[in-house]
């Protein structure tokens, strides 16, 4: 995340360390941060503003202290006049596009660093890996990103290769005992 400018470190961060979707980070106003959280009230999908995703993915998303501080930070560089005005405005005043974010600003970044695979859902899926290794139970997790206890469990917590290892030990412990 280092070798990144300061917005997209801090997009970088709400989909690593937040656990949100790019559509939900870019569609973010001003008026959506509210002191240790922020409200994910709408998304941007394929060019377009809607709402949320589905019911649980409109919610109060908590940030991490980090976060807070280069949003904190972020905010007030911005400078902006009102509240409606979007957090990651493209040249234009309209919401960055997320192929324009990926694509301009974040890959030319990750690419000589060797984080050309570290996508958007990548992030996310990093999230729900860590969160769940730091024994963060499924339902907190899945509230945080927006989903189901199923979908966290089964589409974007994997287990890590350390898990398996003891996994594997463990068996292999009990059956020959």
């Amino acid at each position: 995340i280092d070798c990144l400018d300061l917005r997209e470190k801090i997009i970088a961060r709400l989909a690593t360390w937040e656990g949100m979707r790019p559509g939900e980070i870019l569609a973010l106003q001003t008026s959506d941060l509210d002191g240790d959280s922020l409200w994910v009230k709408r998304r941007l999908y394929k060019g377009a503003l809607g709402e949320p995703k589905s019911r649980r993915s409109a919610r109060q998303v908590a940030l991490t202290t980090g976060t807070k501080l280069l949003l904190e930070f972020w905010v007030e560089r911005l400078n902006n006049g009102s509240e409606t005005d979007w957090l990651f405005p493209s040249e234009k005043g309209t919401p960055m596009s997320r192929e324009n974010i990926w694509t301009r600003n974040m890959l030319p970044k990750l690419e000589p660093a060797g984080l050309n695979w570290a996508t958007f859902q990548v992030m996310r899926r990093s999230f729900a890996t860590w969160a769940k290794k730091a024994g963060v139970n499924a339902h907190t997790r899945s509230a945080q990103m927006g989903n189901t206890v199923d979908v966290n469990e089964n589409e974007y917590a994997v287990a890590t290769f350390e898990e398996k290892l003891a996994a594997v030990r463990k068996l292999e412990k009990d059956v020959i005992q």
